[in-house]
Order: C-alpha cells, then sequence, then structure tokens
C-alpha cells in the first residue's frame, strides 16, 4: 500500500489516505495511474484561478460524492491543457454554467459534460463488468462481446448470464459464424438468438417485413442484451458492457431530455456551447438529436391506394429547435462496435464551430 501511496502521491495528497485507500480496492491500477495525472493536470489549471481554493474545494468534494460523473470533466480539462489550450473550470462559478470554458482558434468555447451514469450505480456495472471480464476474455474465441444491461437485470442473473455467453461462443465458434449475432437473455432458461444482426442497424425491411423478425416485438423484454462480434485479429474474447438503462441515457426520450435540461440551466445564450454526451448509445443520440425515425405511407387521394411508404424523422430533436447548441460530441461506441469521438454540428447554431475547432476538439 505505501509503494501505491507513493507512486500516486496527487491522489494521496489531494484526496486524503483514508479516501484513497477505500478508492484502491474499486478504481484499479490503470485507473489510478490516469486519474493521477488527470488530477494533477487539472490542479495546475484551477492554480491560476483566483478563485483556486473554492474550486480546489468544491473538486475534492465532487470528486468524493460524484466520482464517476466528475472524472469525465476532468478527462477533458486534461486533454485541451496538454494541447496547451487556455482551459478555465466552472468559468461560470459561483453561478450555474457550463463546466469549461476553452480558447479554440482565438475564441472561448463552452463545454458542458454528461455522463451515462450515476456513480452508484456506475459502481454496480463496474462489478458486473469485471466479472464478466474476469471469466470471459481469458476465453480463446475471437469474439468481441458488447453487453447491455438492462433495468430488469440483477445481481442474481449476473451467473446464468455468464453461463450463457459461455455456451453461445462454444456453438457460435463450432457453427463458424461470420456475421455478428445478438443474443437476447430473458431469463436463465430463456435466451434466443438473432443472427446477422449487430444490435444497432435495423434490418432495411424491419418496418416493411416485420415478419421476417419475429423478435422484433419481444427484444425490448429482454434483461440483457449481448451483441456477438467475429474479429479475425484476436485470440482472446473482447468484452465490453453498458447501462442498466436506469442509470442514465437508455432510450431516444432520456438522451433528449438531458439534452435539453443542460442547455436550458448550463449553457449562455450567445456563445458557441459543446454537449460532450458519454456512452448514450449512438443511435439513440442521432434520434434525439434530428428527430426519431418515422414510416410515412402516401396514399392515392382518389383510390386510397399506397403510392410509397419511407422513413422520415419527427421534430422531437433538440437540433430542430435549439440555436444555442452549436454541437454535440458523442463519446462511445459506434455502428462498428469501435470507440469513437464524433462531432454532430447543429445546422441551426447560432455561432457553428468550423473545421479546425472540431479537429482541436476531437483531438485529431
Amino acid at each position: 500500500m505505501l509503494s501505491c501511496m507513493d507512486k500516486y502521491f496527487v491522489l494521496k495528497k489531494f484526496l486524503g489516505v483514508e479516501y484513497f485507500e477505500d478508492m484502491v480496492n474499486t478504481v484499479g491500477e490503470e485507473g489510478l495511474s490516469r486519474l493521477n495525472d488527470q488530477l494533477e493536470a487539472v490542479l495546475q489549471i484551477i492554480e491560476k484561478d483566483p478563485e483556486r481554493e473554492i474550486k480546489q474545494g468544491r473538486l475534492k468534494d465532487k470528486l468524493k460524492s460524484e466520482f464517476y460523473d466528475t472524472l469525465p470533466e476532468m478527462e477533458w480539462a486534461a486533454h485541451f491543457s496538454n494541447k496547451n489550450l487556455l482551459v478555465v473550470i466552472e468559468p461560470c462559478f459561483p453561478n450555474k454554467g457550463p463546466d469549461l470554458k476553452v480558447v479554440v482558434k482565438n475564441r472561448w468555447i463552452y463545454f458542458e459534460i454528461t455522463v451515462r451514469g450515476l456513480s452508484e450505480e456506475k459502481q454496480e456495472l463496474n462489478l458486473y463488468s469485471m466479472e464478466l471480464s474476469s471469466r470471459i476474455e481469458k476465453i480463446k474465441s475471437g469474439f468481441s462481446i458488447i453487453v447491455d444491461f438492462n433495468e430488469s437485470f440483477s445481481k442474481e442473473d449476473l451467473i446464468p448470464l455468464i453461463k450463457t455467453i459461455k455456451k453461445r461462443i462454444a456453438d457460435f465458434k463450432e457453427k463458424g459464424i461470420l456475421k455478428p449475432v445478438t443474443t437476447y437473455y430473458f431469463s436463465p432458461a430463456d435466451s434466443k438468438d438473432w443472427y446477422g444482426f449487430d444490435g444497432i442497424n435495423d434490418p432495411e425491411d424491419l418496418y416493411t417485413n416485420p415478419e421476417k423478425y419475429p423478435l422484433s416485438d419481444i427484444i425490448h423484454t429482454a434483461k440483457a442484451e449481448i451483441i456477438f462480434y467475429p474479429r479475425d485479429n484476436l485470440d482472446y474474447t473482447s468484452v465490453s458492457c453498458g447501462g442498466p438503462a436506469r442509470i442514465g441515457f437508455g432510450d431516444i426520450d432520456k438522451i433528449n431530455s438531458k439534452l435539453h435540461k443542460k442547455q436550458n440551466r448550463q449553457l449562455l445564450k450567445n456563445e458557441p456551447n459543446v454537449i460532450i454526451l458519454h456512452d448514450a448509445g449512438i443511435r439513440y443520440t442521432e434520434d434525439a438529436l434530428y428527430g426519431k425515425l418515422q414510416e410515412t405511407t402516401l396514399k392515392s387521394n382518389k383510390t386510397g391506394e399506397i403510392i410509397d411508404t419511407y422513413l422520415n424523422r419527427d421534430n422531437s430533436g433538440l437540433f430542430r429547435s435549439s440555436t444555442r447548441v452549436s454541437a454535440v460530441v458523442f463519446v462511445g461506441y459506434d455502428r462498428d462496435h469501435e470507440f469513437k469521438k464524433k462531432v454532430f454540428l447543429n445546422p441551426n447554431a447560432k455561432n457553428p464551430l468550423c473545421e479546425e475547432e472540431i479537429k482541436i476538439i476531437r483531438g485529431v
């Protein structure tokens, strides 16, 4: 323990020995190292602030009470600082406002950062993830697996879920599958497979020919969704986890509500504003920004016959009504199950971002 404390001196000194000892048991070696470096960068930023003593105290309190929500704020502050950009943390303090103010290409841009989970439930998710990884990753399967927990999932389901995953790995290896398969876990005795579906990209004829996809009507009742993605370059099993839905952005409406609240309560009216959204799901994010997908049918006024059927978006998206938000940065897994930072630009923004600003924000 002493060597660990010496190694992460900044963390220990800032948070105190007792809290640091508790953190060592939950965060892990890699997390401690990253957090120590980020905290050091953030403290250097605050050191130049006239309100440094108050802000240091607030940061300490937030790390202790809202640990997992505070980490992304520190990560982005360190990210911009390491690029030699001028950063101000909590620029509107003591009033409500954005998390960061950063000079990007000769102008101030304001950033509000939000993460999918709340601290207590995030710890629960981490426990699920650690248990799955310890039991599954050592299997030489060549699969990349994404597990998304739904609200009904409980600790009692964890071991049956692991058994289900192990059985599917053996079955899919024997069958030599080359395309993604999504398995829906309903109970220890009931799991169903959707071959060729990656859990994100709906089949083109899902709405016009729904009888081909009987699972589509019941998958919302599953306790967990497991996506098996074949990878030629893996000799082990890669595991990543998301959810449960109750801890944050489980659906389109929750994301939309969160974005509107952030805009109305935190962002300034006449400045370039960026919302950074962690772990929200790429499909849900797009629908929350641009509007929900809906099926539109055109009929002949004379005969009543269907002329055309097509998909379009309704007017519920944030970008349909907002001019205050310049962009939303999605941080998470895309449709190809690769971790990405993707910038969604608001076509109606009062203060749009330029291409160079986008590159700096994304870290390109």
